[in-house]
């Protein structure tokens, strides 16, 4: 399981050190004034391998993957 730190593009938000599994409960607060399905559907992705690139781009984050 691998962890990442999430950085706002548009904001200062931030959160460190997250376990991959964690990334979408991370975020969501973060964009809880947003009533949007793509939105809800890209946080989720943020669990998926294989999404989470597009999920990450798509909300305006960057995620860094922590060695």
């Amino acid at each position: 399981m691998q962890k990442f730190s999430i950085y706002d593009k548009h904001t200062s938000r931030q959160a460190r050190n997250l376990w991959e599994v964690n990334l979408s409960d991370a975020v969501r607060p973060w964009f809880k004034d947003v009533d949007s399905k793509q939105v809800a559907s890209a946080i989720e992705a943020l669990s998926v391998p294989n999404e989470r690139g597009a999920a990450a781009k798509y909300l305006g984050l960057q995620l860094v993957p922590m060695a």
